[in-house]
């Protein structure tokens, strides 16, 4: 009988850390749908092999969320979902291209932990002290994809937010978000997520 209980034990710990990783981000991702509005300063960071290391490439961003509503500037583009369709816009060359999927394309963290609630498996890793704050991380593993190898999210335990996500590529190339401010429920204008807003005037639709 001592013997049988040693052997389950690593199961069942597994499956209490499965259970518990998912109960949190679950949290996280309710707290963030009950937030009026969301405005993020990011970095987004690409690592990909190169000459035997890794070389990154780094930009800077902001992310405002209004319910579903969502808009994404970066120095490249931007990105803007009003609820029911997903644009990628350039403005330098007064491009507005639809996308076929917003939740693949968004950063918004809502998108995010939507995308990974079913098809993996779930594991509390370890917490971390990074910038006074307190970031408890979490591993997912696709159940079968040929794209992910894994991913790392990590949460603020006493906001229950976002504060980074890392996902590492089969083909070896890694894509980090991670939040630098966030503000939550401050005042935004509605019309920065109509497309069909002043500011687009004269653009070109792809």
């Amino acid at each position: 009988m001592r013997l049988i209980t040693l052997l389950l034990l690593p199961v069942f710990s597994f499956a209490q850390s499965h259970v518990d990783a998912k109960e949190l981000l679950n949290k996280v991702y309710q707290k963030t749908l009950n937030l009026e509005t969301q405005h993020i300063s990011f970095t987004n960071t690409i690592a990909a092999p190169s000459n035997g290391g890794m070389k990154e490439r780094k930009s800077n961003g902001e992310l405002f969320a209004m319910g579903e509503k969502v808009r994404i500037k970066t120095d490249a583009f931007e990105f803007l979902s009003d609820g029911n369709n997903a644009y990628l816009i350039y403005p330098e060359d007064e491009e507005i291209e639809k996308t076929v999927s917003g939740e693949e394309t968004s950063l918004s963290p809502s998108d995010i932990l939507k995308n990974y609630q079913n098809g993996y498996s779930y594991k509390m890793a370890g917490k971390a002290n990074e910038n006074g704050k307190t970031i408890q991380y979490v591993v997912l593993k696709p159940v079968a994809s040929e794209e992910i190898r894994e991913i790392i999210i990590g949460v603020d335990t006493k906001t229950l937010l976002l504060e980074n996500y890392t996902q590492f590529g089969t083909n070896g190339i890694n894509t980090t978000f991670t939040v630098n401010q966030y503000k939550v429920n401050d005042p935004l204008n509605a019309d920065m997520f109509n497309i069909n807003a002043d500011e687009f005037k004269g653009y070109y639709r792809l």
